[in-house]
Protein backbone atom coordinates (compact mmCIF):
# COMPACT_ATOMS: atom_id res chain seq x y z
CA UNK A 1 0.00 0.00 0.00
CA UNK A 2 1.30 3.39 -0.83
CA UNK A 3 2.37 5.92 1.77
CA UNK A 4 1.74 9.53 1.70
CA UNK A 5 1.60 12.34 3.83
CA UNK A 6 -2.29 13.01 2.07
CA UNK A 7 -3.85 10.23 0.87
CA UNK A 8 -6.38 12.47 -0.92
CA UNK A 9 -5.53 14.90 -3.45
CA UNK A 10 -7.12 18.52 -3.16
CA UNK A 11 -10.88 18.30 -5.41
CA UNK A 12 -10.09 15.10 -6.58
CA UNK A 13 -13.21 15.51 -8.87
CA UNK A 14 -12.95 18.85 -9.81
CA UNK A 15 -9.35 17.94 -11.16
CA UNK A 16 -11.05 14.87 -13.30
CA UNK A 17 -13.87 16.06 -14.42
CA UNK A 18 -11.44 19.50 -15.84
CA UNK A 19 -8.57 16.94 -17.43
CA UNK A 20 -10.98 14.33 -18.81
CA UNK A 21 -14.09 16.43 -19.69
CA UNK A 22 -13.84 15.28 -22.95
CA UNK A 23 -12.26 11.87 -22.36
CA UNK A 24 -9.32 12.39 -23.95
CA UNK A 25 -7.30 9.34 -24.13
CA UNK A 26 -4.30 10.94 -23.73
CA UNK A 27 -1.80 11.22 -20.30
CA UNK A 28 -2.68 14.06 -17.86
CA UNK A 29 -0.45 16.93 -17.45
CA UNK A 30 0.44 16.71 -14.05
CA UNK A 31 -2.18 13.67 -11.88
CA UNK A 32 -0.64 10.57 -10.51
CA UNK A 33 -0.43 7.88 -13.28
CA UNK A 34 0.14 4.15 -12.83
CA UNK A 35 0.85 2.45 -15.89
CA UNK A 36 0.45 -1.62 -15.33
CA UNK A 37 1.56 -3.95 -18.58
CA UNK A 38 2.84 -7.17 -18.23
CA UNK A 39 0.55 -10.77 -18.82
CA UNK A 40 -1.51 -13.73 -17.95
CA UNK A 41 0.88 -16.12 -18.12
CA UNK A 42 -0.33 -19.74 -17.12
CA UNK A 43 -2.78 -21.31 -15.06
CA UNK A 44 -1.60 -24.62 -12.84
CA UNK A 45 -3.34 -27.20 -11.44
CA UNK A 46 -6.63 -26.88 -13.08
CA UNK A 47 -8.41 -30.74 -13.99
CA UNK A 48 -9.89 -30.15 -17.93
CA UNK A 49 -9.31 -30.76 -21.00
CA UNK A 50 -8.90 -26.77 -22.38
CA UNK A 51 -8.51 -24.14 -19.68
CA UNK A 52 -9.55 -20.56 -20.09
CA UNK A 53 -9.14 -17.11 -18.05
CA UNK A 54 -12.20 -14.40 -18.01
CA UNK A 55 -10.74 -11.44 -16.25
CA UNK A 56 -11.78 -7.65 -15.47
CA UNK A 57 -10.58 -5.41 -12.90
CA UNK A 58 -11.76 -3.22 -10.61
CA UNK A 59 -10.72 0.80 -9.00
CA UNK A 60 -11.90 3.22 -7.00
CA UNK A 61 -14.00 6.11 -7.71
CA UNK A 62 -10.74 8.58 -7.78
CA UNK A 63 -9.52 6.42 -10.22
CA UNK A 64 -9.71 7.08 -14.10
CA UNK A 65 -8.97 4.46 -16.90
CA UNK A 66 -7.15 6.73 -19.77
CA UNK A 67 -6.06 3.60 -21.96
CA UNK A 68 -6.48 -0.16 -22.01
CA UNK A 69 -8.96 -3.21 -22.07
CA UNK A 70 -11.03 -3.45 -18.31
CA UNK A 71 -11.54 -6.65 -18.89
CA UNK A 72 -11.04 -9.99 -21.31
CA UNK A 73 -11.00 -13.37 -21.80
CA UNK A 74 -7.69 -15.89 -23.08
CA UNK A 75 -8.03 -18.92 -25.59
CA UNK A 76 -9.37 -22.09 -24.16
CA UNK A 77 -5.78 -24.17 -24.44
CA UNK A 78 -5.00 -27.55 -23.63
CA UNK A 79 -1.40 -26.88 -22.33
CA UNK A 80 -3.11 -23.91 -19.76
CA UNK A 81 -0.53 -21.56 -21.23
CA UNK A 82 -1.95 -18.50 -22.34
CA UNK A 83 0.76 -15.65 -22.49
CA UNK A 84 -2.24 -13.46 -22.57
CA UNK A 85 -1.36 -8.98 -22.72
CA UNK A 86 -2.41 -6.96 -20.08
CA UNK A 87 -1.89 -3.19 -20.41
CA UNK A 88 -3.71 -0.79 -18.61
CA UNK A 89 -2.45 3.08 -17.77
CA UNK A 90 -4.53 4.91 -15.24
CA UNK A 91 -4.69 8.43 -13.15
CA UNK A 92 -5.42 8.55 -10.11
CA UNK A 93 -6.21 11.45 -7.35
CA UNK A 94 -6.38 9.00 -4.46
CA UNK A 95 -4.35 6.07 -3.70
CA UNK A 96 -7.39 4.91 -2.19
CA UNK A 97 -9.08 1.64 -3.62
CA UNK A 98 -5.88 0.66 -5.81
CA UNK A 99 -6.54 -1.51 -9.00
CA UNK A 100 -7.37 -5.20 -8.38
CA UNK A 101 -7.62 -7.82 -11.34
CA UNK A 102 -10.42 -10.41 -10.58
CA UNK A 103 -10.37 -13.77 -12.56
CA UNK A 104 -13.25 -16.75 -13.25
CA UNK A 105 -11.31 -19.93 -14.74
CA UNK A 106 -13.35 -21.93 -16.49
CA UNK A 107 -12.99 -25.50 -18.63
CA UNK A 108 -14.05 -27.62 -21.80
CA UNK A 109 -14.57 -31.42 -20.73
CA UNK A 110 -14.68 -33.82 -23.66
CA UNK A 111 -18.26 -33.49 -24.26
CA UNK A 112 -17.58 -29.49 -24.96
CA UNK A 113 -19.39 -28.50 -21.61
CA UNK A 114 -18.36 -25.30 -20.10
CA UNK A 115 -17.78 -25.78 -16.28
CA UNK A 116 -16.33 -23.54 -13.45
CA UNK A 117 -12.91 -24.17 -12.04
CA UNK A 118 -12.18 -21.48 -10.21
CA UNK A 119 -12.57 -18.11 -8.63
CA UNK A 120 -9.72 -15.59 -7.68
CA UNK A 121 -8.24 -12.12 -6.94
CA UNK A 122 -5.13 -9.67 -6.57
CA UNK A 123 -4.54 -6.50 -5.86
CA UNK A 124 -1.90 -5.26 -8.68
CA UNK A 125 1.51 -3.85 -7.57
CA UNK A 126 2.00 -0.41 -5.43
CA UNK A 127 6.13 -1.10 -6.24
CA UNK A 128 7.62 0.26 -9.69
CA UNK A 129 9.23 -2.73 -11.35
CA UNK A 130 8.91 -6.33 -12.34
CA UNK A 131 6.56 -8.73 -10.34
CA UNK A 132 5.90 -12.07 -10.70
CA UNK A 133 2.26 -12.51 -9.34
CA UNK A 134 0.48 -15.61 -8.65
CA UNK A 135 -3.72 -15.83 -7.99
CA UNK A 136 -4.40 -19.02 -5.76
CA UNK A 137 -8.38 -19.98 -6.91
CA UNK A 138 -11.26 -21.75 -5.44
CA UNK A 139 -14.35 -23.13 -5.94
CA UNK A 140 -17.89 -23.93 -4.36
CA UNK A 141 -18.66 -27.35 -3.95
CA UNK A 142 -21.58 -29.10 -4.45
CA UNK A 143 -22.61 -30.89 -1.29
CA UNK A 144 -25.62 -33.06 -1.91
CA UNK A 145 -25.16 -36.33 -3.94
CA UNK A 146 -27.74 -35.47 -6.40
CA UNK A 147 -25.77 -31.98 -7.20
CA UNK A 148 -22.86 -33.86 -7.45
CA UNK A 149 -24.37 -36.51 -10.20
CA UNK A 150 -25.88 -33.04 -11.74
CA UNK A 151 -22.25 -31.45 -11.87
CA UNK A 152 -20.60 -34.91 -13.39
CA UNK A 153 -23.47 -35.66 -16.11
CA UNK A 154 -25.18 -32.36 -16.95
CA UNK A 155 -22.30 -29.33 -16.01
CA UNK A 156 -23.89 -27.87 -13.84
CA UNK A 157 -22.10 -26.32 -11.05
CA UNK A 158 -22.76 -23.46 -7.87
CA UNK A 159 -21.22 -20.46 -10.00
CA UNK A 160 -25.25 -19.84 -11.34
CA UNK A 161 -26.56 -19.12 -8.19
CA UNK A 162 -23.55 -17.09 -6.80
CA UNK A 163 -23.71 -12.99 -6.71
CA UNK A 164 -20.89 -12.16 -7.53
CA UNK A 165 -20.72 -9.28 -4.95
CA UNK A 166 -21.11 -11.98 -2.67
CA UNK A 167 -17.85 -13.63 -3.71
CA UNK A 168 -15.46 -10.13 -3.90
CA UNK A 169 -17.42 -7.05 -2.63
CA UNK A 170 -18.38 -8.59 0.89
CA UNK A 171 -16.07 -11.48 0.95
CA UNK A 172 -15.60 -10.97 4.50
CA UNK A 173 -19.33 -11.17 5.17
CA UNK A 174 -20.53 -13.95 3.24
CA UNK A 175 -17.68 -16.06 1.93
CA UNK A 176 -17.54 -17.98 5.52
CA UNK A 177 -21.12 -19.11 4.84
CA UNK A 178 -19.73 -21.29 1.43
CA UNK A 179 -18.03 -24.70 1.40
CA UNK A 180 -15.14 -24.02 -0.83
CA UNK A 181 -12.03 -26.29 -2.07
CA UNK A 182 -8.30 -24.70 -3.51
CA UNK A 183 -8.70 -25.58 -7.72
CA UNK A 184 -5.23 -24.14 -9.56
CA UNK A 185 -3.29 -21.18 -9.45
CA UNK A 186 -3.18 -18.34 -12.10
CA UNK A 187 0.46 -16.80 -12.73
CA UNK A 188 0.81 -13.26 -13.83
CA UNK A 189 3.78 -10.98 -15.33
CA UNK A 190 3.31 -7.27 -14.32
CA UNK A 191 5.74 -4.24 -14.62
CA UNK A 192 4.46 -0.99 -13.01
CA UNK A 193 5.33 2.58 -14.32
CA UNK A 194 4.84 5.49 -12.31
CA UNK A 195 4.64 9.35 -13.03
CA UNK A 196 3.72 12.49 -10.91
CA UNK A 197 4.19 10.54 -7.93
CA UNK A 198 6.84 12.21 -6.37
CA UNK A 199 4.64 15.65 -7.50
CA UNK A 200 2.62 14.73 -4.52
CA UNK A 201 4.79 13.48 -2.05
CA UNK A 202 3.29 10.06 -2.78
CA UNK A 203 6.06 7.48 -2.45
CA UNK A 204 5.96 3.43 -3.13
CA UNK A 205 7.05 1.34 0.43
CA UNK A 206 10.35 0.64 -0.82
CA UNK A 207 11.10 4.80 -0.76
CA UNK A 208 9.52 5.11 2.47
CA UNK A 209 12.31 4.78 4.67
Amino acid sequence: MLTSRSSLLRNPEDKLKKRFSHRLRRASDDIPEVHFIGEICEGVGFKGTYVSCRWYTEWGKSWTLLEGEESSQTQYTASNVWNHPLDLHFASTSMLEWPRIIVQVWTLDSHGRSMLAGYGFTHLPTNPGEHELEINCWKPTNGTIREKLEELFRGKTPSCHLDEDVIFGKAWENRSRLTTVSSGKIKLNVNVVLRFFNDHNVLPPSQVF
